[in-house]
């Protein structure tokens, strides 16, 4: 760790007063300004979790000749979390550009997220006693959850293993009215509101469209779910 921290301080002198001499340098010192430039691009995404960075390859010892030496690591705009993410790392000599080295580096990021205590079959609604909190390597494509707030009372909608950890896309209403079902009708027509008895036609979940008969005219109007009781129809 020593090291490390004396290479790097070596580096950023280097960059402060180049100076003209010949020499080798180490492919340390070259991996770490491209360590740097990722934890750079990290910092600048706001990215604040611990992480971990490997690069795939190492760097040779480069032989430079006598000039100002510079060295500059590019990425690409987005790093991935998932699949490896390249790096050029282009030494300069005198301005113009000596040797190119590139690298594949790995990104691990970890959070603390939601995870399946046991197995969780399709709807079946979950509760806080279904999840503990663990702390994983993230998928940045996917929201995992944290708060148990956003799904308590959710069934899943696909089989969810036990350790797996969770993301509010597993997750839907429960069913909420069923066919042949007896509801209360709100019937809102440009905001007056009226009342009525009506028999659902399709099961239906909370916030979705289903069919319900009005029993009084016998109409099938098109509702939506308000709760296990109610549906709205807006005319």
């Amino acid at each position: 760790m020593k090291k490390f921290f004396f290479v790097a301080a070596l580096i950023l002198m280097m960059s402060l007063t180049p100076r003209t001499f010949a020499f080798t340098i180490s492919g340390l010192d070259i991996e770490t300004i491209a360590l740097q430039a990722v934890e750079q691009e990290l910092a600048n995404r706001g990215e604040t979790r611990r992480h971990e960075i490997f690069f795939m390859q190492n760097a040779p010892d480069l032989k430079l000749p006598e000039g100002v030496v510079d060295i500059k690591a590019h990425i690409p705009a987005q790093l991935s979390y998932i699949s490896l993410t390249p790096v050029r790392a282009v030494v300069y000599v005198n301005g113009r550009a000596h040797r190119t080295i590139s690298f594949t580096a790995r990104i691990k990021v970890f959070d603390s997220v939601l995870v399946a205590n046991h197995d969780l079959r399709i709807e079946i609604p979950v509760t806080a006693a279904d999840f503990h909190t663990a702390e994983i390597a993230i998928d940045g494509r996917n929201e995992y959850i944290k708060d148990i707030a956003e799904v308590e009372g959710l069934v899943p909608h696909r089989f969810i293993r036990a350790g797996q950890p969770v993301t509010k896309s597993y997750f839907q209403q429960p069913v909420a009215v069923n066919s042949g079902q007896r509801v209360n009708i709100i019937l809102n027509y440009h905001g007056i509101k009226a009342s009525a008895k009506g028999i659902v036609m399709t099961r239906g979940r909370v916030g979705s469209l289903v069919k319900v008969k009005n029993e009084a005219s016998e109409k099938i109007l098109t509702a939506k779910v308000i709760d296990a009781h109610t549906v709205e129809v807006t005319m």
